[in-house]
């Protein structure tokens, strides 16, 4: 009996990472009519890093490695600055739901890198999955331009998928060292820099802003990235790599029903079914590395480079 079979799935976890990951597009939009992309950025990870400092004070987070400053901060660059940026702003024409199917690409950016850089060799399943989600990918992202929102904005959100790619491919050496949180800590500190001369603009913003925008750019840094965390550390330590991987397929349907619930936008029927390509084509191309019964430890390192999104 393999360890998926004798580990109960925690739904309850696994259900939360997702409404909490999904509730972030929907978040963006929310604080984006008061607040600038640079800022919104800035400010998810100034409260991000607030939240975890006291763990570093506690020494639940260790100190960087010199050796590992440039790398740590090219992560930061690419997986905080670039992707949020290019995100925030690619949501100022498209809506919530379309931009979490088209982030959802982002594995096929992640193969992509493998390839050419480090010798991966997914295979014809592979290929064929990755094949099938990029079409999706495109498709959304052209039923965008029509409808939904403009076609730049579409290309934005892609852009972020793959600085989101970039960064995976990076923070994958950094996780048999760091834990998540150091990851997350260290990468926010590194990806604030570029940001801080948008600072003075945040704060003239947040005086300025209607307080329910204020709240979305604080569920941003507390929901999204924190609590977020927490659920995910707790699926990662109950399950197998292959069983929490699976919230990040529901993260789009989060988002979708979120989108909708609050904001009322529905996507058109183009952009639903490119977007269920995307899904489709990265769970054909996973199932290929479904790993055979992992410890938890190696389900951590396994997963546990998609968090950055957390971030989402």
């Amino acid at each position: 009996m393999t360890s998926e079979q004798r580990t109960r799935i925690p739904w309850i976890p696994m259900a939360a990472t997702a409404l909490l990951w999904g509730s972030a597009f929907t978040a963006i939009q929310v604080a984006l009519p008061d607040y600038s992309p640079a800022s919104i950025a800035l400010l998810r990870m100034a409260i991000t890093v607030a939240l975890l400092l006291p763990c570093l004070f506690l020494g639940h987070i260790g100190r960087l490695r010199r050796s590992d400053a440039l790398r740590m901060a090219a992560f930061g660059l690419t997986g905080m600055t670039a992707y949020q940026v290019l995100l925030c702003a690619g949501e100022q024409s498209v809506d919530a739901g379309t931009a979490a199917m088209l982030i959802a690409a982002s594995p096929v950016f992640t193969t992509v890198l493998g390839m050419a850089f480090l010798g991966d060799r997914p295979g014809r399943r592979g290929l064929a999955g990755l094949a099938v989600a990029l079409t999706g990918a495109l498709a959304v992202a052209v039923t965008s331009g029509g409808g939904s929102g403009s076609l730049m904005g579409a290309l934005m959100v892609l852009g972020a998928a793959a600085t989101q790619a970039t960064s995976f491919a990076l923070q994958k050496p950094l996780l048999k060292k760091y834990s998540g949180a150091e990851c997350v800590f260290y990468g926010s500190l590194f990806g604030m820099l570029p940001l801080l001369p948008a600072a003075p603009g945040a704060v003239g913003q947040i005086a300025a802003a209607d307080g329910h925008r204020t709240l979305a750019v604080l569920w941003l840094g507390v929901g999204c990235t924190a609590m977020a965390f927490w659920t995910w550390s707790r699926t990662l330590r109950a399950t197998t790599a292959s069983t929490a991987s699976l919230v990040l397929y529901a993260v789009p349907v989060a988002a979708l029903l979120l989108d909708a619930l609050f904001l009322g936008n529905l996507p058109s029927l183009n952009a639903a079914g490119g977007g269920l390509l995307v899904l489709a084509g990265v769970a054909v191309a996973a199932v290929r590395r479904a790993p055979k019964a992992p410890e938890p430890e190696q389900a951590e390192a396994a997963v546990e480079r998609e968090l950055v999104g957390s971030k989402r």
